[in-house]
């Protein structure tokens, strides 16, 4: 994407400001201008100091480092660091790992199996916690007064929950939200690297931070003493439910020395019409008055029913594919409708892509803590084809059927006519009676590419993981124990990796769509009940109608069609 001119974007890298808010909704160049104004910090730091740039996701992060090699000079980009904040917290976690009083050998754990851990020890008080999502999984935070809040259950819990967590952690067993209580224990111990850090990084450009948790505002508040830029959409903070909150963004907004708002429409430069209605749509969402001409590539349509509405979306995906369009998304408010959207388009011959996402991490982490558990050879090639069916959701249930009724105590039975698919993915997993449970990642992955013949591709990110632990381990020669171990480290490789977008059908929520682009996006059943007039609901809204840059397709019900809708008619 080619910027044009963006007065905007000069003056908040021409502000001198200790604390800067700025506003920046999608498609206005935030990527660009967080990387130019990074460079144009630099030449004021010391040498051994560095511009800590942050964001959330994976996704995020390497396209802040590709926009970074485009626009940075090496000597420059030197003294840019660009992390999210899992992956800075596991590297200084893990570079200090003794200071914590954690092994060695440490390594990280699924929140399944600590969730087993924390039920052992109060399951009561568990399942009135876990209404909070987000908050069990990272309750290691909750050692610290500091990030208390009205879900901090009473003092005996909190302390006896904190107990089972610090054994497992000392354990060496961490998962991934442990990860920032224990930098922030880290800064609080040992004032000598708190002194450090903030040395090191003196300046701190936040993305994306109406998602920050109290902790992770708290960290960026705490580095960024020289310098602190908080980039932010408040109209895309729909994370409320995992402990992201308004009064953080608020309370930078008093603050702050100055306060921008990026403006133009970079992402659909040379669609000037589309830029200014979207900018319009989020206007009128905010309440204020706005008028912009609704472009052609708007459709709105709406039906009696829920399945009335699904041969449209199946007929406008198969068109803009046709007509060469590289990403179509099927976008709902609730799970129960993706569900239901994802097995009528399979049950037609068109298989979404999947999405890459914290459950690869569960999931394959599940397998390493199942698999030694698991005992004859029939229970481990069950495991297999469940996993595969886990990532090839469009597997026909009948075929699968067919595959477990085939599994022997003795080995697979390919007499008789079982159909290609199923006798294909038999012989996958015939190898698991001759060589044992060490070739599960060889027989999973040669699945999978038979798989690929019929069906979409799986989601990379958790199958890279696999792969990689079959082509070092295939041969069924070495140990179950030696295998996990590869595959344990591959894992959490694989889950720092950016999920990547191939050419295709997506069918998601919102809330997952929320950071990613589609040519086009069908958002279907945008009712009272999905879509209310509220600010969770706007929100929500907002975040599903700027996924798309090229084509939007809105299926209302006709009884009940939410009130938003009168938004995208600003003209």
């Amino acid at each position: 994407m080619t910027l044009r001119y963006d007065p905007d974007h000069d003056a908040l890298c021409a502000s001198g400001g200790h604390h800067l808010l700025v506003v920046a909704p999608p498609g206005t160049g935030k990527t660009a201008v967080s990387v130019r104004l990074a460079g144009t910090i630099v030449p004021d730091l010391a040498p051994e100091s560095r511009v800590l740039l942050v964001t959330f996701s994976n996704q995020a992060r390497v396209q802040l480092e590709s926009e970074a090699a485009r626009q940075l000079r090496p000597e420059v980009r030197r003294q840019v660091e660009v992390a999210n904040y899992h992956g800075f917290f596991r590297r200084e976690v893990w570079a200090y790992r003794r200071a914590l009083g954690l092994p060695l050998e440490s390594e990280m754990t699924s929140w399944r199996q600590r969730l087993e851990t924390l039920k052992a020890v109060d399951a009561q008080a568990v399942a009135a916690l876990n209404v909070y999502k987000g908050f069990l999984e990272a309750f290691a935070e909750q050692r610290f007064e500091r990030f208390h809040d009205e879900r901090t259950p009473n003092e005996p819990t909190r302390r006896q929950l904190l107990g089972a967590i610090e054994t497992e952690i000392h354990a060496g067993h961490v998962t991934f939200d442990d990860l920032g209580a224990l930098f922030w224990q880290l800064l609080e111990t040992y004032p000598v690297l708190d002194d450090a850090y903030k040395r090191r990084y003196p300046v701190v450009i936040a993305d994306e931070h109406q998602d920050a948790s109290e902790l992770q505002d708290a960290v960026v508040r705490r580095l960024g003493h020289e310098r602190l830029i908080i980039l932010a959409d408040p109209l895309q903070l729909i994370y409320g439910f995992r402990g992201s909150k308004h009064e953080r963004l608020d309370r930078h907004a008093e603050e702050c020395d100055e306060r921008f708002e990026l403006r133009t429409p970079h992402r659909w430069h040379g669609q000037e019409v589309t830029g200014r209605w979207l900018l319009a749509v989020r206007a009128g969402l905010e309440e204020q008055a706005a008028q912009a001409k609704v472009p052609a590539e708007l459709k709105v349509a709406s039906f009696q029913y829920f399945n009335q509405m699904l041969p449209r979306v199946k007929g406008e995906a198969a068109s803009a594919l046709k007509e060469g369009m590289d990403t179509v998304a099927v976008i709902a408010a609730f799970n129960d409708d993706v569900g239901k959207l994802r097995s009528y388009l399979c049950k037609q011959g068109l298989y979404p892509r999947q999405l890459g996402g914290g459950d690869d991490f569960e999931e394959a982490r599940d397998e390493i803590e199942q698999l030694p558990l698991l005992g004859d050879a029939k229970n481990v090639a069950a495991h297999a084809i469940d996993r595969v069916v886990k990532l090839v959701p469009s597997l026909d249930p009948s075929v699968v059927s067919t595959v477990k009724k085939r599994l022997t105590t003795d080995g697979v039975n390919l007499a008789g006519n079982c159909g290609d698919e199923a006798k294909s993915l038999l012989r996958a997993l015939a190898p698991l009676y001759e060589h044992g449970p060490s070739s599960y990642f060889a027989s999973v992955v040669d699945a999978l590419d038979t798989c690929s013949l019929k069906h979409h591709l799986p989601r990379v990110e958790a199958v890279r993981a696999l792969r990689s632990t079959a082509d070092a381990f295939g041969d069924g020669t070495t140990s179950l124990d030696e295998a996990l171990q590869r595959y344990a480290e591959s894992v959490a490789v694989a889950a720092q990796a950016a999920p990547r977008l191939g050419r295709g059908l997506y069918v998601m929520t919102a809330h997952q769509a929320k950071g990613k682009e589609f040519d086009v996006v069908i958002i279907v059943n945008v009712g009272q009940r999905q879509f209310p007039d509220d600010d969770a609901g706007r929100r929500l809204f907002y975040v599903a109608v700027t996924r798309a840059s090229k084509r939007w397709v809105i299926l209302t019900p006709q009884a009940d069609p939410s009130p938003l809708l009168r938004h995208l008619r600003t003209a």
